[in-house]
């Protein structure tokens, strides 16, 4: 009998594993999106690779992205609403469960239970989203409702944004979630973003999955092509750009045709020039049609089967720097800018021909570039002739990016204050607007926050970012992005990254609301010496253009750098000098101003360091010291040189070797800074963090005047 008992008593627990448990208690909440033929949404969320994304959008493509947006619905509101994941089900089921509150997302043509929810005009704009509450048998239901896949993404994220969830940096620790998450009680939201792209320009692959779930969560959509996985993009809402200034070295190589058609190529001292290497030489000749042609058949060719099969956006770049053809029907195109509206224009036709042939199944843009030598407009004339040519015949998906490089971040672009830098760079960015309203040339802006000689120092820029995108929304901008940006170990990269996010989908935010909320979820023990470091930072940050001018980061400086050279003023910018001036005309942050706030905001973030209580944030605040720590001695080395140099330049000795007794500290220092100067692309990039100073040079010229080993 106790054999029997204990047999029974086994049996009994088997079965209640197996197949006799207790029924679970209906879900509290329930999420509703279309799986299309992949079965489940769980299915369709991770089916990317099933999808052929390189056609036009389709209903597995909805499915998707869709499902993918419902999965992360589940994930945040679990953890938002402190309940465990299995408590909210999904389901593609075509009518409303019978019990709990509800989701439903998607779109009215990849979701037919939101169609019989929602009346009236659906969402117009692309990217949009539409979110309403019904009231159902004392339930909740809310509908997610996008124009397209992106939209019911967004949709979805801006419903946990409404409850308190933010992604204000990268993976678990760039995720905060408010104090007590609770579901809304009537939510309703209609939103379209203000610039249709909103992303990076990039050329490597050297993203990683948490810098692009922060890109989806913050509504950016902007990513290179040259992605080794592009359906994971595609499936996050994002449009890949191809191209570049290396497109004439890839398309019309002159190894391949030169020898058989010398006059494709661009006439130089009356000889036709091979000089096309990577992004650099001399320009083919863009009056010839056949070159062209031959350049848009095989660009044609690579958007269908080749490389760029997945590529939403072609950036025809002439080369970087590269001479013009000098032959007498180049001439008569007019500027270097007509010759690229000429080139964009044939380029774009013969895509949009390839498209009616069945040759290529998207639409692909095609976009050049307002950079140095094409930064000036074209001529009233050519602006006239592509008026009245787009108006009869449409070429076919055209932009033109304006670059403002070599640009002034201690004030806004547009700041007529700024005569010495800025002035030379808003009014053709202006014109380029006047272009693009007159012709069939869509805007778009390409920043520098990172530019290649800033190294991915510890800027901030939250207040100059909202004024420049709001001035580039008035000339009509509908494209933005910056180069360089870091994808790992942001720091206070992330300050400007959720600012610029915010703003690119709505620019009238209030920049300041932005800060302090930023502040107050990312660190919510210590938000008040954070949010004083940071100001401080951005007032370290805003003169960084001139702060690299003078220690010869850019330009030709000689082999001993810049501040070697006596003849050659130590602060040569107004912008610049060691202290404060009354003048208002270009005034920026003097040196003593800059390294005044650096050492303001060394005192914030150590006040902070010593008073946060929040593991997470603890953790926050030292990725933002280990960053501030770089520009910290970065800085401080840029002080010692610069002072050196005042005192070489004086024929001062014993006061340059004072001067730079620091530097030799120094520099070791920032040789073992490594991981943090390679967040970026190889051109913003260094071996380590002296390298990244660019004064290497300079110190070591210097040093073997006035090292300690010269005492």
């Amino acid at each position: 009998m106790p054999r029997l008992v204990v047999l029974m008593t086994l049996t009994m627990m088997a079965n209640a594993v197996v197949g006799f448990a207790a029924p679970a208690s209906p879900p509290i909440l329930t999420i509703v999106a279309g799986s299309a033929r992949f079965g489940s949404v769980e299915a369709a969320a991770g089916g990317e690779e099933r999808v052929d994304w390189s056609t036009s959008e389709s209903l597995d493509a909805d499915a998707c992205t869709e499902s993918f947006g419902a999965t992360e619905l589940r994930r945040f509101l679990a953890r938002a609403l402190r309940r465990d994941e299995r408590e909210i089900a999904l389901t593609s089921a075509p009518t409303l469960p019978v019990a709990g509150d509800v989701i439903v997302l998607g779109s009215r043509r990849s979701n037919p239970l939101v169609a019989s929810l929602v009346h009236g005009r659906a969402p117009t704009a692309p990217q949009s989203f539409r979110i309403v509450t019904h009231r159902r048998d004392g339930r909740r239901v809310f509908v997610i409702e996008g124009h397209d896949r992106a939209g019911t993404l967004y949709g979805g994220y801006a419903f946990l944004n409404a409850i308190g969830v933010r992604f204000d940096g990268l993976g678990n620790l760039g995720v905060t979630l408010p104090s007590a998450g609770v579901l809304p009680r009537d939510l309703g939201l209609e939103e379209a973003p203000a610039f249709t792209t909103r992303g990076f320009w990039a050329w490597e692959p050297r993203g990683n999955r948490e810098f692009f779930l922060w890109m989806a969560r913050n509504r950016m959509n902007l990513w290179t092509a040259a992605e080794p996985n592009p359906a994971f993009l595609k499936k996050l809402g994002i449009q890949l750009v191809a191209g570049g200034h290396t497109i004439q070295a890839e398309f019309l190589d002159p190894a391949e045709y030169f020898q058989a058609h010398p006059e494709w190529f661009g006439l130089r001292g009356g000889v036709r020039s091979a000089n096309i290497k990577g992004e650099f030489g001399d320009n083919y000749c863009t009056s010839n049609h056949d070159a062209t042609r031959e350049l848009a058949r095989n660009l044609v060719r690579s958007l269908a089967s080749g490389r760029m099969r997945y590529a939403d956006r072609v950036e025809l770049w002439m080369l970087d720097g590269g001479a013009w053809c000098e032959c007498e029907a180049c001439r008569a195109q007019g500027s270097p800018s007509d010759r690229t509206v000429v080139v964009l224009r044939q380029v774009a036709a013969a895509i949009a021909e390839a498209r009616r042939a069945g040759l290529l199944e998207r639409n692909v843009e095609i976009g050049g570039a307002a950079y140095l030598e094409t930064l000036p407009p074209p001529s009233a004339a050519h602006r006239a002739a592509a008026s009245e040519q787009s108006s009869a015949e449409p070429a076919g998906m055209t932009s033109i990016t304006a670059f403002p490089y070599y640009r002034c971040y201690a004030h806004a672009l547009a700041d007529t204050s700024c005569h010495e830098i800025n002035h030379r760079l808003a009014p053709n960015v202006a014109a380029w607007a006047r272009t693009s309203r007159e012709t069939d040339l869509a805007l778009g802006i390409g920043e520098y926050y990172n530019v290649s000689w800033f190294s991915s120092l510890p800027l901030v820029f939250p207040h100059v970012t909202a004024d420049d995108i709001r001035w580039y929304r008035t000339l009509g901008a509908r494209s933005f992005h910056y180069m360089h940006v870091p994808t790992r170990l942001w720091g206070t990269w992330a300050l400007n990254h959720d600012v610029m996010a915010a703003l690119l989908w709505r620019p009238s935010t209030d920049v300041d609301s932005l800060i302090a909320a930023f502040c107050q979820a990312r660190y919510p023990t210590t938000a008040r010496p954070m949010r004083a470091f940071l100001g401080d930072l951005e007032l370290a940050s805003a003169n960084i253009f001139a702060v690299e001018h003078c220690i010869g980061a850019l330009g030709r400086s000689g082999r001993a750098g810049r501040l070697a050279v006596r003849s050659f003023p130590v602060l040569p910018l107004q912008h610049l000098q060691l202290d404060a001036r009354g003048n208002s005309r270009n005034r920026a942050p003097a040196w003593s101003e800059i390294l005044a706030a650096m050492h303001r905001a060394r005192l914030a973030i150590d006040e902070a360091s010593r008073a946060c209580a929040d593991s997470a944030e603890c953790q926050r605040i030292a990725e933002d010291e280990r960053r501030f720590e770089y520009g910290e001695l970065a800085f401080r080395l840029y002080d010692a040189i610069i002072r050196t140099a005042l005192a070489d330049h004086a024929g001062d000795d014993p006061g340059a070797r004072r001067a730079f007794a620091p530097a030799e500290g120094l520099a070791p220092r920032l040789r073992k800074l490594v991981d943090v100067v390679q967040v970026a692309s190889s051109h913003a990039n260094a071996t380590d963090g002296l390298a990244a100073t660019h004064l290497v040079n300079t110190y070591e010229y210097f040093r073997a005047r006035y090292g300690s080993e010269k005492k």
